[in-house]
């Protein structure tokens, strides 16, 4: 497959990505928690949540699930907040008929 080509997929994907570490740190300070009781609460390390929220790593799909169960959110919730995060716009709508 060309590398050149244009994936809206790929576009939708990459705006939750570009939110996502300020995202984060902004729960986690909204909540009052340090890095170091996130990850007792989470089971996720220091380590790793720190470098998801200066943006050097991305969590993976059961990761997220250990953060977002500490916030109280869903993953649908999270996602929601994740889009509608910044300006209050929302990301266009994806091409299968989603939100």
């Amino acid at each position: 497959m060309p590398t050149n080509v244009n994936h809206e997929a790929h576009d939708y994907a990459e705006q939750f990505r570009a939110k996502l570490p300020r995202h984060l740190q902004e729960l986690r300070e909204g909540c009052g928690l340090s890095k170091y009781a996130l990850e007792q609460q989470s089971g996720v390390s220091r380590e790793m949540i720190g470098k998801i929220e200066r943006g050097l790593a991305n969590p993976t799909f059961c990761l997220t699930m250990q953060l977002t169960y500490v916030f109280g959110l869903t993953l649908v919730e999270f996602a929601f907040h994740l889009e509608g995060q910044g300006t209050g716009e929302k990301f266009p709508a994806s091409p299968a008929g989603g939100t």
